[in-house]
């Protein structure tokens, strides 16, 4: 499939894009290119092949959920520079 310049000035109208003059045709024959490639790749044979989500066949390893470190407000209140009730207190930033 090959692009038109005519396509190339409509899409950039759609996507209000402003491409110069001189480079339409540059545009005109990249896109041409892409949708090449594309049609190669949708020549290719993929009956019978899973799609894959990953390159590597791999497994997560699992762990025990479980909690550890638990109520340490105080301990992380105590590296605050201004706190109050229990909570961090920062500066007003809007007016």
């Amino acid at each position: 499939m090959s692009i038109t310049e005519q396509t190339i000035r409509h899409v950039a109208t759609l996507a209000r894009l402003e491409i110069p003059p001189e480079e339409i045709p540059v545009y005109t024959g990249q896109l041409s290119r892409i949708l090449e490639l594309m049609e190669q790749l949708r020549a290719i044979p993929t009956e019978g092949i899973d799609p894959m989500s990953h390159a590597v066949e791999m497994t997560i390893p699992q762990r025990e959920d479980r909690v550890v470190n638990t109520d340490q407000r105080d301990l992380m209140l105590s590296n605050a520079p201004d706190q109050a009730e229990g909570c961090f207190r920062v500066p007003k930033i809007i007016e």
